[in-house]
């Protein structure tokens, strides 16, 4: 069982997940936001077509956000559209 919990915690973690980074300067601003996104997967398995539906407070995530998405992998062989994804940025 214990095995099985650090492979998930690892998994989770591990470069090849599909993350959002915090970016440094809003970070370092202690800037809260929220952004909501859809995008699309191609069959290659590549996000694209990112656009977002809320971005609070404007503009501050929308670069971070999308250079971060063009990054991730899916599954390949099965292209979706208008995956919906919500970020939200705390600052501690």
């Amino acid at each position: 069982m214990y095995n099985f919990i650090f492979a998930a915690f690892f998994l989770a973690f591990s470069s090849e997940a599909n993350l959002i980074k915090y970016p440094v300067r809003a970070e370092n601003l202690r800037i809260d936001g929220e952004i909501r996104v859809l995008y699309d997967v191609n069959k290659d398995g590549r996000g694209e077509n990112i656009r977002f539906t809320r971005s609070d407070p404007p503009y501050v995530f929308d670069k971070s956000v999308r250079k971060q998405m063009s990054y991730w992998k899916f599954p390949t062989g099965e292209a979706r559209k208008d995956e919906q994804l919500k970020i939200l940025f705390k600052a501690n």
